[in-house]
C-alpha cells in the first residue's frame, strides 16, 4: 500500500519524470519485439510492422499505463482549472463582476452567521451552563408571566426542592463606593451562596462567598468583577483582604471573577426582573429566617448529574403545594422552567433569525444573478462546446468543465466574501446596539471559517449547474452550421434565463416590502406619543448610602433639599424627579384595589405600576395633566393620601366615568385607599413601541408603606432654558452643596436615553434596509443582463424587421414589452411570497400592518421603475441596431 502511495505522489509531482521513464520503457520493448522478429528472419519494416500489431499503439498504450497511475481525475481537474484561469484573464470583466456579486452575498451571510454562531450558538463561558435553568413565577391574573420569585418564596423553594444540585437567588442593588477618589455609583448584585457554585464559575483571585456569609450579620464582603477590580483598583493582586467602603460601612473583598464573568446581566432577562447591564461586584444576598418582601429576586438552578428538565417539572409541582401550605396566597401561581442557554439570547434570537432569513435571500439573488450570468456566457461559448463535444468530450466532460469555472469563480468570491464579512462584522461591533449579548466578541473562527467554505461550495453549485445543463442541451449539428451573433442553444436555456430573472425579482421585493415595514415601524415609532418632552432635558439618578439614609422622611428631606437647590440654579426652567424616568427602567408593579369596583375573583384583580414623583415632574418631563391638579407641597403624611393615575389606567378601570375623586389602593387592606386628584397622560418606560401599562403615581412626600417600593434612588429630570449640557457641573454642585458623598449617576440628556432605546429597532432597520438595497442593486443587474444579452440574441430578427418598416420606436417598446413580462411576473410572484413571509414579522412591526398596502405599492411601483431603468440601455441599443451590419452575418 505504501509503495501504491508513492507512485501515486510521485505520479502527482514528477509527472514529467515519469512520462520521460515511461517513453523510454516503451521503446525498449518496442525494439526488443523488433529484434526479436528480425531473429526471425524478418526485414527490418516487416519486423517493425508485426511488433506494431502485437503491441499496439504506442499513444494508447502510453494513456493505459498513465490511466493505471490513479491520478487521472487530478490531472483532468487540473486541466480544468487551468484552463478555467486562462477563461477569467481572457473575460476579466464577466468574472470581476460575477465575483463581486458572490462576495457580497457570501461576505453578508458570513457576517450575519457570525452574529448567529456567537450569540446563539456558541456556550456561555460558565462550566455549568448546559445544566442550569431559570426559574420564574407565572400568576392567575391574565399576562402576568415571567415574574420575580419574592424573598419567602424563595425560602420555601430552597427547603422544598431536591431536583437541583445547587440553588441561587440574586437581585439588583446599588453600591456608592466612597474612600480616597471620588464617589462612585456602582451596579452591583444581592447573590446568595449558592449562585457561584450552581455556574461552576470559580473566582480568579480568592474566593466566592460561604454559607456562613450569607447570614444577615455576617454579609459585609464582597466580590470584585474584573473590570472594577482593573479600573478602580489597578488590577491590584493584593487586593483580596482589603477593606472598601460601600454605603458607608467596610466590606472585605474577598474574591475577583475572571473577565468573562458578569452574570447576572440585563442578557435575554425581562424588564420586571430589575438587574445591572453588567454587574460590577457581588455581595451576599442574606436572607432573614422568615424573609419577606416584593417579587425581585432572580433564581437560578443546577440540574442534579442525571437530572432532567422533565424531573424539574414534577419536582417544581411539588414545590407549588409546599408554596400554597406556607403562603396561602401562592394558591394560582405556578412555575416556568427555561434553560439558561436559551433565556441569554432570548431578546436577540428573534432579530437575528429575521437578519438570517433575510440574508438568504440575498445569497440566494446573488447565486441566481450570476446563474444568469454564466449561462448567458455558457451560450456565447456554444461553438466552442459545440467543437468540443464533436472532437470526443461527452456531455458529462463539458459539465465538470463549466462546474469547474464556477467552483473556481465561488472561490474567488469566497475569498472575497471573508474579505466583506469581517469589514462588515467592523461595522457592525462599532455601530451596532449595546443591547446585543456578546456582540463585540464576534469575529473569525474555525467555525466561521467551514461555513465559509461550505457556503461557497453551495453557491458554485447552485449558480453553475442550472447553466453547465442549460448550455450542454444544444443542437450542435445546428449549431455548428451556424454562427455570428444567433445563439441556437435549446429551448431550455432562455426557460431557465428567464425563471432565474423572475425568481430575483420576486425574492428582491420580498425583501424591500420587509425593508419597507421596517421603516414605516421606525417612523411610527418616532411620530408616536410618548407622554414627554424631550427638548432640553437632562436626568441622573440619585442614590443614598442605606447608612445615612434608612428611613423614608430622612430620603424625602433630602431629594426636597436637592429640588430645591435644582430649582434655584441660573438656567433651569423646572425640575423634579420620579421612582423612574422615562427610558430609565421598568417601574415597580402591584395588584392594586378599588372600593367602587371590587373584584371577587384572583385571576381579575386589578394590576398597576407603582411609581414615587415630586410636585413639578409632570411640568418638567412635558407630561399633560388631562385632568385635575398636579401634586403639591402640601401632600404629606399629614393630609389626604392621593394619587395621579395615567390615561390608561383611567380608561382601563374607570372607563365611562370621571375618576377624579374617585380612591384606589394597594391590595392590602392596612394601608387606606388614595385619592385620585388627577390623570395624565401615558409615559413610556421601556420603549417608544410599548403599550403604556396601567400607572399610578404617588407623591415622595405620603410614603405610608415604607418597605416597598424603595426611594433609595430616585432619578431626577431637569429643563434647563438654553442647551442642556451647559449647566451639568451646576447641577452636580447643587447635588453636592447638599451632600457631597452623593454620586451623579447616570447623567445623560432625555434625547439620549430615547436614541439609546431606539438602537435594536434601528439596527435591524438598517441591516434589513441594507439587505434590501443590495438584493434591489443586484436584481436591476440581472435583468440588464438579461435583456442585453436577449437584445444581441435578436440583433439579426431587429434588422430585419428595421429593413422591412419597423419604426424604432416599435423596436424600443418591443424590447421593452418583453421586460415588462418579466418583471410583472416576478412581481406578482413576490407578492404573493410577501404577504407570507411579512405575516412572520408582525413582533418586529409598530403602527403598521404585515400587509400594510401602502409598502406593498410603492415597493412594486419601485421595481417597475427599476426594471424599466434596467431596460432602458439595452431597448436603447436595439433602436440603434443597423439593418446592414446585423444582416451581413445571416
Amino acid at each position: 500500500m505504501l509503495q501504491d502511495l508513492r507512485l501515486r505522489l510521485r505520479a502527482l509531482f514528477q509527472k514529467n519524470a515519469m512520462d520521460l521513464e515511461l517513453n523510454e520503457e516503451l521503446r525498449f520493448h518496442f525494439d526488443n519485439e523488433v529484434e526479436k522478429y528480425k531473429r526471425a528472419g524478418m526485414r527490418e519494416d516487416a519486423a517493425r510492422r508485426r511488433a506494431r500489431l502485437v503491441f499496439g499503439g504506442h499513444q494508447q498504450v502510453k494513456e493505459d499505463c498513465q490511466d493505471a497511475r490513479g491520478i487521472s481525475f487530478l490531472e483532468t481537474t487540473t486541466q480544468d482549472v487551468r484552463y478555467s484561469l486562462r477563461a477569467m484573464r481572457k473575460n476579466p470583466g464577466f468574472f470581476s463582476i460575477a465575483a463581486l456579486t458572490l462576495a457580497l452575498g457570501i461576505g453578508a451571510s458570513i457576517a450575519v452567521f457570525s452574529l448567529v454562531n456567537t450569540i446563539l450558538l456558541k456556550p456561555l463561558p460558565y462550566p455549568n451552563a448546559n445544566r442550569v435553568v431559570m426559574l420564574w413565577r407565572e400568576g392567575p391574573l391574565a399576562g402576568v408571566g415571567d415574574m420575580p420569585w419574592a424573598p419567602g418564596e424563595y425560602s420555601v423553594l430552597a427547603r422544598a426542592a431536591t431536583a437541583f444540585q445547587n440553588l441561587g437567588a440574586f437581585k439588583k442593588d446599588s453600591f456608592n463606593l466612597t474612600g480616597a477618589s471620588s464617589p462612585e455609583l456602582l451596579e452591583g448584585v444581592r447573590a446568595s451562596a449558592g449562585l457561584f457554585p450552581a455556574l461552576g464559575v470559580s473566582p480568579l483571585l480568592g474566593r466566592t462567598f460561604t454559607a456562613e456569609e450569607d447570614q444577615p450579620g455576617y454579609d459585609h464582603v464582597t466580590v470584585l468583577s474584573n473590570r472594577l477590580w482593573q479600573s478602580r483598583f489597578g488590577g491590584d493582586t493584593g487586593i483580596v483582604g482589603k477593606i472598601i467602603d460601600l454605603n458607608g460601612y467596610p466590606y472585605t473583598v474577598i474574591g475577583v471573577m475572571p473577565k468573562s464573568f458578569t452574570f447576572p446581566n440585563q442578557d435575554g432577562i425581562p424588564p420586571i426582573l430589575d438587574l445591572p447591564k453588567e454587574t460590577q461586584l457581588w455581595v451576599p444576598l442574606a436572607l432573614p429566617v422568615a424573609p419577606k418582601g416584593a417579587n425581585e429576586l432572580g433564581v437560578i438552578g443546577q440540574l442534579k448529574s442525571n437530572g432532567t428538565l422533565g424531573m424539574v417539572v414534577q419536582d417544581m409541582n411539588v414545590t407549588e403545594r409546599s408554596l400554597e401550605e406556607h403562603i396561602p396566597q401562592e394558591k394560582g401561581w405556578s412555575s416556568r422552567v427555561v434553560l439558561l442557554t436559551q433565556q441569554t439570547v432570548t431578546d436577540a434570537r428573534r432579530p437575528l433569525l429575521l437578519l438570517l432569513g433575510a440574508v438568504s435571500v440575498v445569497l440566494l439573488i446573488a447565486c441566481a444573478n450570476v446563474a444568469g450570468l454564466t449561462l448567458n456566457r455558457s451560450l456565447g461559448r456554444r461553438r466552442e462546446l459545440t467543437l468540443r463535444g464533436a472532437l470526443g468530450a461527452g456531455r458529462s466532460r463539458l459539465v465538470r468543465q463549466l462546474m469547474t469555472e464556477s467552483l473556481l469563480l465561488a472561490f474567488v468570491g469566497g475569498i472575497m466574501g471573508i474579505l466583506f464579512g469581517e469589514a462588515s462584522l467592523y461595522l457592525v461591533k462599532h455601530f451596532g446596539p449595546d443591547s446585543i449579548p456578546h456582540l463585540h466578541e464576534t469575529g473569525l473562527d474555525l467555525r466561521l471559517i467551514g461555513f465559509a467554505l461550505g457556503i461557497t461550495l453551495i453557491t458554485g453549485l447552485l449558480f453553475g449547474l442550472a447553466p453547465a445543463v442549460g448550455a450542454t442541451r444544444m443542437n450542435m449539428v445546428e449549431a455548428l452550421k451556424e454562427g455570428g451573433q444567433r445563439s441556437v442553444g435549446s429551448a431550455t436555456a432562455p426557460r431557465i434565463r428567464n425563471a432565474l430573472l423572475i425568481a430575483q425579482v420576486a425574492m428582491a421585493l420580498v425583501l424591500v416590502v420587509a425593508s419597507g415595514l421596517l421603516v414605516r415601524t421606525f417612523y411610527s415609532m418616532l411620530r408616536s406619543d410618548a407622554g414627554f418632552d424631550v427638548a432640553r432635558i437632562v436626568t441622573f439618578e440619585l442614590p443614598l448610602p442605606t447608612s445615612k439614609y434608612a428611613d423614608t422622611g430622612r430620603m424625602a428631606q433630602l431629594y426636597q433639599q436637592v429640588l430645591l437647590r435644582l430649582q434655584s440654579v441660573p438656567g433651569v426652567r423646572s425640575a423634579g424627579f420620579a421612582s423612574v424616568v422615562p427610558m430609565g427602567g421598568a417601574p415597580d408593579g402591584t395588584v392594586i384595589r378599588m372600593p367602587e369596583h371590587p373584584t371577587t375573583k384572583r385571576s381579575e384583580q386589578p394590576y398597576a405600576n407603582y411609581s414615587f414623583a415630586s410636585p413639578g415632574y409632570f411640568a418638567t418631563m412635558g407630561t399633560p395633566l388631562l385632568r385635575g391638579r398636579d401634586f403639591s407641597d402640601a401632600d404629606t403624611l399629614n393630609s389626604v393620601p392621593v394619587v395621579i393615575i395615567s390615561s390608561s389606567m383611567a380608561k382601563k378601570y374607570f372607563h365611562g366615568e370621571d375618576p377624579v375623586g374617585k380612591q384606589v389602593g394597594v391590595a392590602t387592606t392596612k394601608i387606606p385607599v388614595r385619592t385620585i386628584i388627577g390623570v395624565v397622560a401615558n409615559i413610556k418606560h421601556a420603549s417608544l413601541r410599548e403599550e403604556p401599562d396601567p400607572e399610578m403615581f404617588v407623591p415622595y412626600t405620603q410614603n405610608e408603606i415604607k418597605v416597598w417600593p424603595s426611594m433609595q434612588t430616585m432619578q431626577f429630570a431637569v429643563r434647563s432654558r438654553t442647551d442642556q449640557t451647559a449647566i451639568a457641573e451646576s447641577v452636580r454642585q447643587a447635588v453636592h452643596a447638599v451632600d457631597p458623598d452623593l454620586p451623579v449617576a447616570k447623567f445623560a440628556t432625555l434625547a439620549t436615553l430615547v436614541d439609546r432605546s431606539m438602537t435594536a429597532d434601528r439596527f435591524s432597520m438598517l441591516l434589513v434596509g441594507s439587505f434590501g438595497v443590495l438584493a434591489l442593486i443586484l436584481a436591476s443587474i440581472g435583468m440588464y443582463g438579461v435583456i442585453s444579452y436577449s437584445v444581441m440574441q435578436r440583433t439579426p430578427e431587429i434588422g430585419v424587421r428595421i429593413a422591412l418598416g419597423a419604426q424604432r420606436t416599435q423596436i424600443f417598446v418591443m424590447i421593452l414589452r418583453q421586460a415588462s413580462r418579466l418583471a410583472v411576473s416576478g412581481i406578482a410572484i413576490g407578492l404573493i411570497a410577501a404577504l407570507g413571509a411579512t405575516r412572520l414579522m408582525t413582533r418586529f412591526l409598530y403602527g403598521v400592518q404585515p400587509a400594510d398596502p401602502i409598502t406593498f405599492a410603492v415597493v412594486s411601483l419601485l421595481l417597475a421603475s427599476v426594471a424599466f431603468l434596467a431596460c432602458y440601455v439595452p431597448a436603447r441599443k436595439a433602436m440603434k441596431v443597423d439593418p446592414m451590419i446585423a444582416l451581413r452575418y445571416e
